[in-house]
C-alpha cells in the first residue's frame, strides 16, 4: 500500500510541476470582493494553492492525530485499571480448575497400567 501511495504522490507532483512550468509565462490577476492581486504567473498561483492545500491537510491531520493520541492514552489507562481489578480478584479468590473429566469417567481416571494394548 505504501508503494501505491508513493507512486500516486510522484505522479501528482510531476503533473503539477509540468502544469506549473507550462503556464508560468501566462499572467493572470485575481479579484475577490474588494481585494485584487497584481498580475502573477498562473504556474506560481497553482504552486502556491497546492502548497496551501497541503498545509491545511497537514493541520487537519495533526489535529486528528492529537485527538487519537489523547483517546489512546485514556484507553491505556483504562486497560491498566481493569488489569489491576482482575489481579486483585485473582488474589482474593483463586479460580477453580476448569479441567473436566472425560464423559463416563467418575472421579479420577482409572489405572490402566495392567491392561493389554491392542496394536
Amino acid at each position: 500500500m505504501l508503494y501505491i501511495a508513493f507512486f500516486v504522490f510522484v505522479v501528482v507532483t510531476a503533473g503539477l510541476a509540468v502544469l506549473a512550468f507550462e503556464n508560468f509565462l501566462n499572467d493572470v490577476s485575481l479579484s475577490f470582493i474588494i481585494w485584487n492581486t497584481p498580475p502573477l504567473p498562473v504556474g506560481l498561483m497553482l504552486l502556491v494553492s497546492f502548497l496551501l492545500g497541503a498545509a491545511v491537510l497537514f493541520l487537519v491531520a495533526a489535529a486528528s492525530a492529537m485527538d487519537d493520541r489523547r483517546e489512546l492514552k485514556r484507553l491505556r489507562w483504562r486497560v491498566k485499571e481493569l488489569e489491576g481489578v482482575i489481579a486483585r480478584a485473582a488474589r482474593a479468590a483463586p479460580v477453580a480448575s476448569s479441567a473436566l473429566p472425560m464423559p463416563g469417567m467418575a472421579g479420577s481416571p482409572p489405572d490402566i497400567s495392567d491392561m493389554t494394548t491392542l496394536h
